[in-house]
């Protein structure tokens, strides 16, 4: 792939949300011009991330790492991205500022390594729905689905967590286990906050940017 000017680095990172020198992916939520909550996950913040990981992820199929700052959002389009990592040929790392809440928390566990700033945050809840039909067959169908789409969050957590410190340190541990553990949690607190350290004693992060292994960003396009 060619090197690219800085004139167009710098407009493809903020028109297009992807550096194609570094290799490196801005997954956020789109600006909006009214003065409103950010809209998180979303059919925009999708579209355009899965196109530039199809981008990137060509031969050689060299790392790729994505800076990952956004809230929760919608479960669909938030597992169009799940998938699009799990199928990738590229290695990919997420580093996650701010916060790896609700559906961008799921999306984070997509990432062979997960990385999280000193001061991120992460939040697991079960989320809610609503939409918007009247209908009682409707609202029945839509909440079946939404039990199943909590299990299958639950499922992914538990996966990546049970190599976790927390979860090492009991014996016979397994992934149901570990989801059971979850899913008690998540009765208990509804949503469930977690410091960066935490996130990574628990299972649900790798490590904090800052540490021996990864003291900066320039050591995690090394990996």
């Amino acid at each position: 792939m060619p090197r690219q000017s800085k004139d167009q680095v710098l407009y493809d990172m903020h028109n297009h949300c992807v550096n194609l020198n570094l290799r490196d992916i801005y997954l956020h939520s789109y600006y909006i011009k009214d003065d409103v909550d950010e809209p998180g996950v979303d059919y925009r913040q999708a579209t355009t991330f899965i196109k530039n990981l199809h981008m990137l992820d060509t031969p050689p199929y060299k790392p790729i790492l994505v800076h990952l700052q956004s809230t929760g959002g919608d479960w669909d389009n938030g597992m169009a991205m799940f998938n699009a990592i799990q199928f990738a040929s590229s290695y990919v790392t997420m580093l996650a500022y701010s916060q790896a809440s609700s559906m961008s928390g799921v999306v984070f566990q997509a990432a062979p390594l997960r990385v999280m700033m000193p001061d991120c945050h992460f939040m697991m809840h079960y989320g809610w729905g609503g939409g918007g039909s009247n209908h009682p067959y409707a609202i029945k169908s839509e909440a079946e689905f939404g039990v199943v789409a909590c299990k299958r969050m639950l499922e992914i957590f538990a996966e990546r967590a049970v190599k976790g410190q927390f979860f090492k340190q009991k014996k016979s541990t397994t992934v149901q286990s570990v989801y059971n553990f979850f899913d008690k949690k998540l009765r208990e607190q509804i949503d469930w906050y977690l410091d960066s350290e935490e996130t990574v004693y628990y299972g649900l992060a790798d490590d904090i940017l800052g540490s021996k292994d990864y003291p900066d960003i320039r050591s995690l396009r090394e990996v």
